[in-house]
């Protein structure tokens, strides 16, 4: 229920589209078309929902399926995150692991997360 809401942009094609949108291009650009507010980025095999649209309560529970496994792009960080999960330099299929404070580590362990 609401779909009937959704609004499809694709910037390549600067075009955009109501629901049923079974004919856009991805990646697209999803928003409400009553108030433009933006929804997720969508892509070829990913969707990512901005995180205003969650609600998890106070204090937040978050679900098992929303929690973080791992870190990319650690070697940019501002905050360490000192919470047990493997970090990446860069993207995870192509950079060494870093400590928390975002240091190589000396020995690369073979990592394999969420099965990539």
């Amino acid at each position: 229920r609401g779909h009937e809401h959704l609004y499809f942009w694709n910037d390549d094609k600067s075009q955009g589209m109501d629901w049923p949108a079974a004919t856009r291009e991805l990646p697209c650009k999803v928003s409400c078309k009553v108030c433009r507010s933006p929804i997720a980025d969508e892509g070829r095999n990913m969707w990512l929902a901005f995180c205003p649209l969650f609600d998890f309560g106070c204090p937040a529970s978050i679900p098992p399926a929303f929690k973080a496994t791992h870190h990319i792009f650690y070697g940019a960080h501002v905050v360490a995150m000192n919470d047990g999960l493997p970090k990446f330099q860069g993207h995870k299929k192509n950079s060494p692991m870093v400590d928390d404070t975002g240091a190589l580590l000396h020995e690369q362990p073979t990592c394999v997360i969420g099965g990539f």
